[in-house]
């Protein structure tokens, strides 16, 4: 047996090292090492509840809106066990919604023309200067255009990264007209973007396919990515345990839900449970990240996950034909982008502004004393914040992360999810690849 560790992986959000184990020509074993340990959970302990919307946002540079949302559902969660009616608008919810789809958008776009197509093109052995990180000229107009649906999120957020602008019972921001003007005008650029350079057809096109067929009919980025997986046979791997988890409400899904395969079952989340095994807490650990269970399995979460548990036809087709391997989980997390730009464009059509952006309740802060839960689909995945709260001070914080769920670690017996993905891969490129396909995030996987 022999033993490769490919040290600082390049195109990934932070740090992260890859020791693989070798048996006859083929991975047998890896282990995902996070090296950078930040202690937000620990910063928080200690101060007063409200901190946390400050805070959290700090988790990640590219997931921040994520966090707040989960922190604020956290403690409108907490002040909810207590018996305090939380009374949120709709038009609250709805801005609220619409900096976390932005949010998504944005960081899928990036990885694909950051993480994903560099890969590519280099399995195709073309020297594509267009897609050339920091100087391609796809690349550039691609984190242009991200810039775009971002300046739509500060219209509401105030500021990207990490905007405080949710606050219990709703958000801080009073949005007049003229902003809603604004951020659609920001939006219709995205959607342009994307209809000509990554889908290849209008984005009401895109949403109506239910086969593999008609997206290898079109042209555009996505098209290119999947033709030449298949071609450099690269399709099929990747594989997992085939088992999804989403756990975060959205405007679709409101219930926790798991995928077993096809078969779509609800989810409770008091049996998401967090092991410190492998981690540097324990004894011979290698990692500073904790690893995130449902009663005891390993289940994968993100794009793939949601879109197999709302059945979209597409990936279910994809599915079909490749299961869960790297093509199926590319393919979901490109796609949910149209649905995403869809749902953000009827939501700035649909909202009141007449409505109010806050309904505090009327209850001194110093006088909570509670537990809360606060879910979220983050773009990569299921969020999840646990707040114990003391007369208004926080005792004790948890944040279990997307990362968590999909590049913990387990062991030789029963290997986590990115590592059975890995397991039987016979090129550092291909492991390589499938590894950022799970948009790998170190600094949420540490924090």
């Amino acid at each position: 047996m022999k033993k490769i560790t490919k040290e600082l992986l390049q195109r990934i959000e932070g740090e992260a090292t890859l020791e693989l184990d070798w048996e006859d020509d083929k991975i047998s074993y890896a282990k995902i090492k996070f090296l950078n340990f930040r202690g937000i959970e620990k910063i928080l302990e200690n101060r007063p509840f409200l901190d946390a919307l400050a805070i959290t946002p700090r988790v990640c540079g590219i997931c921040n809106t994520s966090h707040i949302i989960a922190a604020i559902n956290a403690i409108e969660d907490a002040y909810m066990s207590m018996g305090v009616d939380i009374k949120l608008s709709k038009k609250a919810k709805q801005i609220r919604e619409f900096a976390l789809n932005a949010e998504k958008i944005q960081n899928h776009i990036k990885w694909l023309y950051f993480s994903i197509l560099p890969e590519i093109l280099e399995l195709n052995g073309e020297d594509d200067t267009n897609i050339k990180a920091f100087e391609g000229k796809d690349w550039i107009k691609a984190q242009k255009i991200c810039s775009e649906i971002l300046k739509a999120m500060a219209i509401f957020t105030g500021q990207w990264p990490h905007g405080s602008f949710c606050m219990i019972g709703g958000v801080t921001c009073d949005p007049t007209r003229g902003d809603i003007y604004e951020a659609m005008r920001y939006l219709e650029n995205v959607i342009e973007f994307c209809e000509k350079e990554i889908f290849g057809v209008s984005i009401e096109e895109f949403l109506s396919f239910d086969s593999s067929v008609q997206l290898m009919g079109t042209t555009g980025s996505l098209q290119k990515t999947v033709g030449t997986m298949v071609e450099h046979n690269v399709s099929h791997i990747g594989k997992s345990y085939d088992r999804f988890i989403s756990l975060g409400e959205s405007s679709s899904k409101k219930r926790p839900k798991k995928c077993l395969v096809t078969r779509v079952i609800n989810a409770d989340i008091s049996f998401v449970s967090e092991s410190l095994k492998n981690s540097f807490f324990e004894e011979d650990g290698y990692t500073y990240s904790k690893s995130a269970m449902y009663k005891n399995k390993y289940f994968e979460t993100g794009p793939i996950a949601r879109m197999m548990i709302v059945k979209n036809p597409l990936i279910r087709d994809f599915h079909r034909k490749y299961k869960d391997s790297i093509l199926t989980r590319v393919v979901a997390r490109v796609s949910e982008v149209a649905h995403l730009l869809n749902k953000s464009k009827k939501i700035l059509e649909k909202i009141k502004l007449s409505e109010p952006s806050c309904i505090s309740p009327s209850i001194p802060y110093g006088s909570i004393n509670a537990t809360g839960i606060g879910r979220c689909e983050a773009a990569r995945g299921s969020l999840l914040h646990k707040i114990e709260i003391t007369r208004g001070m926080i005792t004790s914080y948890d944040i279990i992360t997307p990362t968590v769920w999909n590049l913990g670690n387990g062991s030789k017996e029963e290997p986590a999810i990115a590592q059975k993905a890995l397991m039987g891969i016979e090129e550092i490129c291909e492991a390589d690849l499938v590894f950022k396909a799970f948009d790998v995030c170190a600094v949420c996987t540490t924090q």
